[in-house]
């Protein structure tokens, strides 16, 4: 008997013993941490000098003009007169927090337009404005696949790169892409089908297999809106409902080089792992 409490006891000890507590990673954010302040800048009153009052958090801001930045401070253009509503999230180990203030542009200056990535986008505002873009079928490497993260190889579709008009009947290349300078639209023309991932065909009504994965019936997205996201690898985000080329899942397109008439991306996978390349050209 006296064996058995003893066994037992030890038993409890060692249990109480190994219990741990599980991890704390503290808590979130306050508004007063994710709060931020905002000046006009010396050279235009269209140009905000933000500051984010936590500087040792990670912040993402929101300028509500079509344009996202990091870091503690940032730079925010408004060519538009309006009223914009400017949001930081910050981050830390507990979770985020955001705030947000609203700004009033008086006047319109279109000369802040003047960003190379908005003038090859679209054209620019001494432009037409606008531009509409293709995937460039004949290209190999127009559409292609790669590993997540890059290999020592970079950022090249090294897994599986299509050759020219591999995808032909698939969806793809009949669908047109427009990206608009005023007020940042987006207008996503399908022709009827789009191409889509296998693993992401449950989500389209009456897709069938085809060329390897699915082609999906899917009307034209209108007046949806883009993004730009700028630093060392400057992204376009699309609005909910529309993308660009073979859809995976993602809304996000990592921009690795655009000219006035082509333009590469690199996008990610719905379930990681995976890196996906495009090639698209000016129709």
């Amino acid at each position: 008997m006296k064996k058995t409490l003893f066994l037992i006891a030890s038993i409890s000890l060692l249990i109480i013993g190994c219990k741990k507590d599980n991890p704390q990673l503290g808590n979130p954010p306050t508004l007063a941490e994710a709060s931020f302040t905002y000046s006009v800048s010396s050279t235009s009153a269209n140009v905000l000098n933000l500051t984010a009052t936590s500087q040792n958090y990670q912040c993402l801001w929101d300028f509500g003009n079509g344009v996202k930045a990091q870091g503690a401070t940032a730079v925010a253009s408004y060519p538009y007169a309006g009223t914009y509503t400017i949001k930081l999230t910050v981050f830390n180990k507990g979770g985020s927090r955001s705030t947000t203030q609203d700004v009033v542009i008086a006047q319109t200056d279109l000369s802040l337009l003047n960003n190379p990535i908005f003038t090859k986008l679209t054209g620019g505002a001494t432009g037409p404005g606008f531009k509409t873009w293709v995937i460039d079928s004949t290209q190999t490497g127009h559409m292609g696949v790669g590993p997540d993260p890059e290999s020592a190889l970079g950022t090249v579709p090294e897994w599986w790169a299509a050759g020219p008009l591999d995808k032909a009947g698939a969806g793809l290349y009949n669908d047109k892409y427009i990206f608009t300078l005023n007020g940042f639209k987006f207008d996503m023309i399908t022709n009827g089908d789009v191409y889509v991932h296998n693993s992401l065909s449950a989500s389209f009504p009456g897709s069938f297999q085809n060329l390897g994965d699915f082609t999906a019936p899917y009307g034209d997205q209108l007046d949806k809106t883009w993004l730009l996201t700028e630093g060392t690898s400057p992204t376009i985000t699309v609005s909910n409902g529309s993308f660009l080329g073979f859809y995976t899942g993602v809304l996000t397109y990592r921009i690795l080089d655009l000219t006035d008439s082509t333009m590469q991306l690199q996008y990610g996978h719905h379930a990681g792992g995976l890196k996906w390349y495009l090639k698209l050209k000016t129709e």
